[in-house]
C-alpha cells in the first residue's frame, strides 16, 4: 500500500528568508525516485492558504508531497531529512534589521 506524506517548510524563519530555486531540489528528487521509487512534488506557495486538498497553512511556504510504499516511509524520512536541512541552511538569506537612530 502507498501513502502520501507531506512536509511544510515556512519561507520566513527566525534565521531569515528562505528562497530555494527549483534546481536546488534536484538531489532530493533523485533520492526519492532512484532509492525509494517515490513520487515527489514540491510546491511553492507565496502566501497562506489551503492547497492541493491539504489543511490551511497560515504563512508562505514550500509544500513537499511524497507518495511511496508505507514500509519505506521511515527510511525515506531519515534519508531526506538531512538533505532538506542542508538545503534550508544553504538557501536562507539573513534579513537585515535597520539600525536604530
Amino acid at each position: 500500500m502507498t501513502s502520501t506524506i507531506t512536509l511544510v517548510i515556512p519561507t520566513v524563519t527566525e534565521d531569515g528568508l528562505l528562497a530555494i530555486p527549483r534546481s536546488a531540489w534536484d538531489d532530493i528528487q533523485q533520492v526519492a525516485e532512484e532509492e525509494f521509487s517515490a513520487e515527489l512534488e514540491i510546491h511553492f506557495h507565496d502566501g497562506p492558504g489551503a492547497f492541493h486538498d491539504r489543511p490551511f497553512v497560515p504563512f508562505a511556504h514550500y509544500l513537499i508531497e511524497a507518495t511511496l510504499d508505507d514500509d519505506q516511509i521511515e527510511a525515506f524520512t531519515e534519508r531526506i531529512d538531512p538533505l532538506i536541512e542542508d538545503l534550508i541552511e544553504r538557501s536562507t538569506r539573513q534579513t537585515e534589521v535597520p539600525a536604530a537612530r
